[in-house]
């Protein structure tokens, strides 16, 4: 069984292998959500991550209807069935994105499951649920996703996910 995934995206290499696999994993999370999703990316936007202009997804969310549906919509419906902890840059290129999250959270009454972490030298980045961590050189934009030229792993190893668990606690200093 493999428990790892490397994805290595050039201008000669298909963009979607990233996308898809982001579309995948919050897809998974809406379905089997982990306890606690760390987001650690030291720019953040609200990029269109899942295409349901076919409706195939529109069994997740009856609110998404047939079009491109943003991060914030997703981590919005994540909200209702997780913990959800953002770390990020205190920069103006992230505070529109944040600032929406929170008053989705705050919209829907799940505030309580948002923890927003800003660090000015953050350059680490990774996302960590339950059963993978997927780290790399993309931030979570649209040109970290669709354009740059990164390198991303998708781990599902309990050793790897269990030591990126204790770093982001002991650098993040949260409690889950």
């Amino acid at each position: 069984m493999m428990d790892t995934r490397k994805i290595f995206r050039t201008s000669t290499t298909g963009n979607a292998e990233v996308r898809e696999l982001l579309e995948a994993i919050i897809v998974a999370e809406l379905l089997i959500p982990s306890d606690t999703i760390w987001i650690v990316s030291p720019w953040i936007t609200d990029l269109e991550l899942i295409d349901n202009r076919s409706g195939a997804f529109s069994a997740l969310s009856s609110q998404w209807g047939t079009r491109k549906i943003r991060l914030s919509e997703l981590f919005g419906a994540i909200l209702d069935r997780t913990y959800l902890i953002i770390v990020a840059r205190p920069d103006v290129h992230n505070e529109m994105f944040l600032r929406k999250l929170d008053d989705i959270a705050t919209a829907s009454g799940t505030e309580r499951n948002l923890t927003i972490i800003r660090r000015q030298t953050l350059h680490w980045k990774g996302i960590l649920g339950s059963d993978y961590y997927l780290s790399g050189s993309m931030n979570l934009t649209y040109n970290g996703v669709e354009i740059n030229e990164e390198g991303v792993t998708f781990e599902t190893n309990e050793a790897s996910i269990a030591s990126a668990r204790i770093a982001f606690h002991e650098n993040y200093e949260v409690e889950s």
